[in-house]
């Protein structure tokens, strides 16, 4: 497919030859083509030095989504359905979100032109409103409690009457079955903290990570548009002409 553009008065006139064998759309074919154009393409240089890193950080966002929706999934499947509530459910929307921007981040790395790292730059800003909501969620669980079952025996709170008054001491039987309970009840909320607070810990890398792919990215496509000017802007080779033409005539 080829694309030409011609200006006149006023006027600017666009051809677009489209690939009669292709099978997708001719807007599919023109946004391809603008992708892989010139206009969009970056330097080697480039692709070398945000391979690795985006790669890097793609891998670390899709293993955070993916995180998020396992404690998502053990949160539901240990019976704790008034704590997917109470986060709105979201280790599995925001884990989805993470998943799907570092899988654009590894696409970047991979086809790396100013229209995707463009697009990556965007996906990662609102992942990292999404970490800062994540923070926020795990914060909320983390201060509240995780279970409730309620620990103390039936007689404590029903007087039991004996034949000459009414019993609130708990029977042996009681007491030991509310000893049990509230030791799972604290193994429960071991765990369950301890997920909220890795969860925290990865939502702050989570963050970071977004942060550090924005602004690189971004300094990269600056210091592309600059090089681009650079070689352009006819007013910066004057110099070295003039300089070249002295040279000759000495």
């Amino acid at each position: 497919m080829t694309l030409t553009v011609s200006r006149g008065e006023g006027l600017t006139v666009i051809t677009v030859a489209s690939n009669p064998k292709s099978k997708w759309p001719v807007l599919c074919q023109i946004l391809g083509f603008l992708c892989y154009s010139p206009v969009c393409s970056v330097s080697q240089g480039m692709k070398g030095k945000l391979k690795d890193v985006h790669t890097a950080f793609g891998i670390v966002q899709m293993i955070i989504g993916v995180l998020n929706i396992v404690v998502g999934i053990v949160f539901t499947s240990l019976g704790s359905w008034f704590i997917m509530y109470r986060i709105a459910h979201g280790p599995f929307w925001i884990g989805s979100v993470f998943l799907v921007v570092g899988i654009m981040c590894v696409l970047t790395a991979k086809f790396p032109t100013s229209c995707l790292l463009t697009i990556g730059i965007i996906l990662n800003v609102i992942s990292a409103g999404l970490a800062i909501t994540a923070i926020v969620l795990y914060s909320v669980d983390l201060a509240n409690d995780h279970t409730n079952e309620n620990c103390e025996s039936r007689s404590y709170y029903y007087s039991r009457y004996d034949g000459y008054g009414y019993d609130t001491t708990p029977s042996p039987e009681d007491s030991r079955r509310t000893e049990m309970c509230l030791y799972y009840k604290n193994i429960n909320e071991i765990i369950f903290r301890g997920l909220d607070i890795m969860m925290i810990v990865l939502s702050v890398l989570q963050l970071c990570v977004t942060i550090s792919f924005s602004v690189l990215t971004g300094k990269a496509l600056c210091k592309k548009d600059e090089d681009v000017k650079s070689v352009e802007d006819p007013e910066l080779h004057k110099p070295l002409l003039e300089d070249d033409t002295a040279g000759a005539a000495c």
